[in-house]
């Protein structure tokens, strides 16, 4: 029984049913706490389980047996049904030993786990409220739980509808800029503010002619930065004493040429910064109303932009998977390093700043990479220290430090949730029918926001423990017992079936240990293995 799996599986028998013309292979099921059941499933039921699998976990699973050709004059032999047994038996084994599998509710629904197992196997997160009053999809959000505010960026998501509204908003020649035209909105930017009941509610909306892409929030300075598909960056002023009722200035800049993908907004000098799909970056000095920088980092286009207050650094990702350090300490900034992560399509930068880690996900192959940047001062002596093969299709990232968890947001709308404590899915949670375009961890409420083009928000309250202690405990003793292990023996031991008893020592919960090989396996591979801090 693999250490990190509450349970164990396996393909014992066959058997033909006559009135159906079926075969059932049976499965013996045993948990830790010493349950033990027996189902019978249809080949087709296997191949209804792998597909239900695919819309949490993608193509990052085991195969099974492939079909023989048969027709009602050529049966099975009995050879060819052994070995579909044998094969059947491998697709379980690999199942069974990743606990996100076992996690979600396919897997559960297949194995009947809750009809049978005494004890929860694993504590799911909880949808405890939505957000779903938004006409258009949700492209970025920014809340700040402490003044109970929220800033939300729609777009629509249609291409066809996005073109007839460009089309309808377009000036004619014959038109002055005062003349007032149609509009259809394409993108806006929503204001809501927490009341005393704690419910949420829209203060007011600004509609754009172009999608919004993202936004920057500086709640001290009270700007809130817009960017727009056009290029262009939307400057607002919001202020708290006013109640966020309004916002009192608007000032649209035309920085770039192509859609802003990255803002930051540096109060100490009232500097713009952005990054943008024409391939530069730019900062602009409000103040003088000029550029004070037009760097293009590579020949690729720009795709993520984070900075550090703390540490005054800029770091910008590409689609070719390069890293970019800018030291933005004096009034211009200054190139330091760049990273190559050979990985493409940089989605999403995060800070660890107790760990000096820097994440980061490609949207290609959704390998998740990390980046020990070193102490403040030090980042020119950043390097790659490990990655985690993920899912396919990434497009966001968070991380909770304390739980030492990753989030990453696919655009299959489901969150692969990581622990970084030992290398593994934790659980993959089915969150929107659409692409994930932004997740907040909030760990004072220990809760996990995320957003989609399926226009909601939705908060999910994160279990305190996956897995209940005093259950894993009492799991640990029965395992142990003679009793236990007499069991295991007698249920599979006739089956010829090789019964494992080593138990995994990999159980500490200091931050993640990775350091001894592991061998790749289908989604939950890990390279270059290094033992984090």
């Amino acid at each position: 029984m693999h250490s990190n799996s509450p349970l164990q599986a396996h393909v014992i028998s066959h058997r033909n049913d006559p009135n159906e013309s079926a075969i059932y292979y049976t499965i013996q099921i045993l948990d830790k706490s010493g349950d033990n059941w027996r189902i019978d499933r249809r080949f087709s039921q296997f191949e209804d389980l792998l597909k239900k699998l695919k819309v949490f976990f993608g193509e990052q699973l085991p195969s099974l047996p492939k079909k023989k050709y048969i027709t009602f004059l050529i049966g099975k032999s009995q050879e060819d049904i052994e070995k579909r047994k044998i094969g059947l038996d491998q697709f379980i084994q690999e199942l069974v030993n990743r606990p996100e599998i076992v996690a979600s509710n396919p897997f559960k629904d297949f194995f009947e786990i809750d009809k049978n197992a005494k004890e929860i196997i694993v504590n799911p997160p909880q949808l405890i409220f939505q957000f779903k009053e938004f006409q258009l999809g949700i492209r970025d959000f920014i809340l700040n739980s402490e003044c109970g505010l929220m800033f939300v960026l729609t777009s629509d998501c249609s291409v066809i509808n996005r073109i007839d509204a460009y089309l309808t908003n377009r000036k004619g020649p014959w038109e002055s800029e005062k003349d007032e035209v149609t509009q259809i909105a394409v993108g806006s930017v929503e204001c809501w503010h927490q009341t005393q009941n704690g419910e949420f509610q829209k203060l007011w909306a600004k509609l754009y002619n172009s999608q919004a892409i993202t936004c920057y929030w500086d709640n001290i300075a009270s700007v809130l930065l817009v960017g727009l598909d056009s290029g262009s960056i939307n400057y607002l002023i919001v202020l708290e004493k006013e109640g966020f009722q309004r916002y009192q200035e608007s000032q649209e800049i035309e920085q770039h040429k192509g859609r802003i993908m990255g803002l930051y907004y540096d109060r100490r000098n009232k500097y713009i910064h952005s990054i943008s799909k024409d391939h530069k970056y730019k900062v602009f000095n409000l103040r003088m109303k000029e550029l004070v920088a037009d760097f293009i980092p590579d020949q690729y286009e720009l795709t993520s932009l984070l900075a550090s207050d703390e540490r005054r650094k800029v770091f910008i990702g590409d689609r070719h998977g390069q890293i970019f350090i800018y030291d933005i300490e004096k009034q211009m900034p200054s190139y330091m390093i760049k990273i190559t992560t050979n990985q493409l399509f940089l989605r999403g930068l995060f800070i660890d700043h107790s760990r000096n880690y820097l994440f980061s996900v490609s949207h290609e192959n959704g390998i998740i990479i990390i980046i020990d940047i070193q102490n403040p001062g030090q980042e020119q002596f950043a390097k790659q220290i490990t990655n985690l093969n993920g899912k396919i299709k990434s497009r966001e990232i968070s991380w909770s430090s304390k739980r030492g968890e990753i989030y990453v947001g696919n655009v299959d709308g489901t969150v692969t949730i990581w622990d970084a404590r030992n290398s593994n899915q934790l659980f993959v949670l089915k969150a929107h029918d659409s692409d994930i375009t932004k997740l907040q961890w909030l760990d004072s409420e220990k809760t996990l926001v995320t957003a989609s083009k399926d226009k909601r928000i939705k908060v999910w309250q994160l279990p305190q423990f996956w897995r209940d202690p005093k259950i894993m405990e009492k799991e640990n003793q029965i395992e142990n017992q003679l009793t236990f292990k007499k069991l295991r023996e007698s249920l599979f031991f006739n089956s010829k079936i090789q019964i494992d008893m080593e138990i995994g020592e990999n159980e500490d919960n200091d931050m993640i240990i990775w350091d001894q090989p592991q061998k790749k396996q289908s989604g939950n591979s890990f390279e270059d293995l290094t033992e984090l801090k």
